[in-house]
């Protein structure tokens, strides 16, 4: 998988980690790797909570981490990031319907900031880009916000599990997921683009302590920090679409490939915790869930 495709799909991967955790947390401990036994399991899956796109440099993997992903037999990320047809299904989610305009959702000021970025970080004209959905655009920011050529905890899993010969897997499709993507107005990743366009500093600084406390495990600064910039019901929706459902869909597969084989799952940690959270929604199902300390 090269970076080109990992920067591609960065959005994709985080839009659900820069959400909220989902108020009553369900769990009270701020871990990122997790056991699950228990249900007639003969042998642990374990779930970990990543972050999608990181600077190599601040990519650590505990011993802890190395040592569950050697007890089971495959790695299952949200997509199933080694199929060597998923930039063809992502790409024919990227652009607008015919006849509308990207130029069309923002305000004359806004599209010239918008402009005046994409033209100073990577040379290019937004007129070329007018086809394509925000949301691709967003993506195409990652990079600029890190300051980096990020990577994601996904890749040097996918690396250490192909290195020991382990399958990997997608807990969802390509499909799957952009519908979510979908189902939000283009108008709302508009407006994405234009807070940081407008603002490029505080989008940086807001990434960096979002990485700092991810690297601390603070799960709960990980939620203050995402509620302080949004309005409460685009959080709600976002919730809804990107954490609530998902994590749904996501527990009767988690399930099925637990009982076929240990599985070391990996998905954004914002998914982990809350009421309708993957950890709390295993819990309800009859599995033991217990925090794996480094």
């Amino acid at each position: 998988m090269n970076k080109k495709l990992y920067v591609l799909l960065a959005l994709l991967l985080m839009l659900a980690q820069l959400q909220p955790a989902q108020a009553g947390s369900g769990t009270e401990d701020n871990a990122l790797l997790w056991k699950i036994s228990g249900k007639g399991l003969k042998k642990p899956s374990f779930l970990y909570g990543t972050i999608h796109a990181v600077c190599p440099d601040k990519i650590v993997l505990s011993e802890a981490l190395l040592a569950t992903v050697t007890q089971t037999e495959q790695l299952s990320l949200e997509l199933d990031m080694d199929d060597p047809n998923m930039m063809a299904q992502v790409m024919q989610y990227a652009t607008l319907p015919e006849g509308q305009s990207l130029k069309e959702l923002f305000e004359e000021e806004e599209y010239k900031a918008l402009s005046e970025l994409f033209a100073g970080s990577y040379g290019v004209d937004l007129k070329m880009l007018d086809s394509m959905k925000p949301f691709m655009l967003y993506s195409m920011l990652i990079p600029v916000m890190t300051e980096c050529t990020p990577e994601s905890y996904e890749q040097k899993l996918m690396e250490l599990a192909q290195g020991q010969q382990k399958e990997v897997v997608g807990i969802e499709t390509v499909q799957e997921q952009m519908a979510a993507v979908d189902r939000l107005p283009n108008e709302m990743y508009a407006q994405m683009l234009v807070r940081t366009a407008t603002d490029l500093p505080k989008s940086r600084a807001d990434y960096r302590e979002m990485v700092e406390l991810y690297m601390a495990q603070d799960l709960q600064g990980l939620q203050e920090l995402m509620q302080r910039d949004y309005p409460e019901e685009d959080y709600r929706k976002f919730q809804e679409v990107f954490l609530v459902q998902r994590n749904k869909n996501w527990i009767p597969v988690m399930e099925r490939m637990a009982k076929e084989k240990p599985t070391f799952f990996a998905v954004g940690a914002a998914h982990l915790t809350g009421e309708q959270g993957v950890i709390e929604l295993l819990r309800r199902r009859g599995y033991k869930v217990t925090p794996v300390k480094k």
